[in-house]
């Protein structure tokens, strides 16, 4: 909503129909969130861009704006996303990144957790790791990648796919941390995905932690357009 009002002031109360490249649960974090629109009016990328950043309320900013093919959709047109989980590990708190971590005061397995996340990799059905009131289709997404990173005491759960379920990432990191204090061996995850049962898989992790850090889109729907943002 705060993006589309930015869009139409900036546009000089033009109304277009604003599309972000999907949906994220309050509390989670967009580092590289993508939006496009179409609009009859003309504004330069930099000034689409300066524009924005000068309505938009602070805990949002435009880092770029682009004329982008006519074909480009923000949502329609993605081919993968890479999301990022962070866990502050450690009795001492982080002030600055307080809602941007879940704090854990024990100590986890991380190569447990390395291993285990290993075991996502490829094309499965997802059940396990779906929310209630889910709203697609089919429970089957493939995972490019999904690994694990140590960086300056907090562990960056990265996992890259063409599509996620509705609370995926944050059932899977909920289901690594059992994994991490020893409750579970890596190998539950193949258990947890032949079963299909959510119900068998670890509790939801907090929202806070959750980061999209990038969409992915074809090159040549990037450049070379006139009527979308």
């Amino acid at each position: 909503m705060a993006v589309e009002q930015a869009v139409e002031q900036v546009l000089g109360g033009a109304t277009p129909r604003v599309i972000a490249s999907g949906r994220t649960d309050a509390g989670v974090h967009a580092l590289g969130q993508v939006v496009s629109f179409r609009s009859d009016v003309e504004r330069t990328p930099q000034k689409m861009r300066d524009g924005l950043n000068a309505t938009l309320p602070a805990e949002i900013a435009c880092l770029e704006a682009a004329q982008a093919h006519p074909e480009f959709h923000a949502l329609r047109s993605a081919t993968g996303k890479l999301y990022r989980y962070v866990i502050r590990v450690g009795p001492v708190p982080t002030a600055l990144g307080r809602n941007r971590s879940w704090q854990v005061r024990y100590p986890l397995d991380v190569g447990a957790m390395g291993e285990a996340l290993s075991l996502l990799e490829g094309e499965h059905d997802f059940t396990c790791f779906r929310a209630a009131g889910c709203a697609s289709k089919s429970p089957v997404r493939r995972i490019n990648r999904a690994g694990l990173d140590v960086v300056e005491g907090e562990l960056w759960i990265e996992v890259h796919g063409v599509g996620f379920l509705r609370h995926m990432v944050r059932n899977i990191v909920g289901s690594l941390h059992e994994v991490g204090r020893h409750k579970q061996e890596p190998a539950w995850f193949t258990h947890l995905i032949e079963a299909r049962d959510r119900t068998l898989a670890g509790p939801t992790a907090p929202a806070l932690g959750l980061h999209l850090v990038r969409v992915d889109y074809p090159h040549a729907l990037l450049t070379g357009g006139s009527s979308s943002g």
